[in-house]
C-alpha cells in the first residue's frame, strides 16, 4: 500500500449548539465544518480561537445559523477548561454548547495523473463501484449513474460494467484511496464510489 493511500491519525474538533428538548438536549446546529488537526494542541488552539472570537455562529460553509447565546468571558474560560479533558458540555439557559476533540484515523485527498501508480483509481481496482457523470457546463445538473460493477483498469483507461472510458495518461485523478475517485474528461466530471463494505479500514 502506498503511503498516500494509508490512513493517518488526526484530531477532529466538533463544536455544536444543543437545545433543551423533552428528553434532554437535541442538536440545534453544528458550528464548524469537518476540521482535522495533526495534534491535540492544534485542535484545542482552533477551539480557543473560535470560542474567544465571540459569537460562535455557524461557519458559512456549513449554514446560516446564528448562535442562540453569547458566551461571557467566564463561560468561554469554563468551556475551554472542560474541553481540555476531551469533551465539554456547557449549559446556558435552555441551550448548551457541546465541544469534543476526538482522535480519528482518516485518509487524505490524493491527486496524481492517471499514469502514476499512486493514483487512487488503482486502490479501487477489482472492487465493486458506482460510476457517475456530471456535465461541466451545467452546474445545476444532477449526477447520473452510468454503471455499477467491478472496476478494471488498463494503461488506456478504465471499465465499469459495459462502460469503457479512455483516459489520457496526464488526466489528473483525485480522491480518497479505497473510497472514491474523480476526474474531468471532455465535457464532464466522472466520479467513482466504492460500494459500501468493499473498502479496507
Amino acid at each position: 500500500m502506498y503511503p498516500e493511500w494509508q490512513k493517518h491519525r488526526f484530531y477532529e474538533l466538533h463544536l455544536a449548539w444543543l437545545v433543551q428538548g423533552p428528553r434532554g438536549y437535541d442538536l440545534l446546529f453544528k458550528v464548524n465544518p469537518y476540521s482535522l488537526y495533526k495534534t491535540r494542541e492544534e485542535a484545542l488552539e482552533a477551539a480557543k480561537a473560535l470560542v474567544q472570537g465571540g459569537a460562535l455562529d455557524q461557519d458559512p460553509k456549513v449554514g446560516p445559523h446564528k448562535a442562540p447565546v453569547r458566551l461571557s468571558p467566564e463561560d468561554q474560560e469554563r468551556f475551554l477548561v472542560l474541553l481540555e479533558s476531551g469533551k465539554a458540555l456547557l449549559p446556558l439557559d435552555r441551550y448548551a454548547l457541546l465541544g469534543e476533540v476526538a482522535e480519528v484515523e482518516e485518509r487524505l485527498l490524493h491527486r496524481a495523473p492517471f499514469q502514476d501508480p499512486t493514483n487512487v483509481l488503482h486502490s479501487l481496482k477489482g472492487l465493486p463501484v458506482r460510476l457517475l457523470y456530471t456535465p461541466l457546463n451545467d452546474p445545476e445538473a444532477e449526477s447520473q449513474e452510468l454503471a455499477q460493477g467491478t472496476l478494471t483498469l488498463s494503461p488506456e483507461g478504465l471499465a465499469v460494467g459495459a462502460v469503457h472510458l479512455a483516459l489520457p495518461p496526464e488526466t489528473l485523478v483525485e480522491g480518497l484511496a479505497y473510497e472514491e475517485a474523480f476526474f474531468t474528461l471532455g465535457e464532464g466530471r466522472y466520479y467513482l464510489y466504492a460500494l459500501s463494505g468493499s473498502t479496507p479500514s
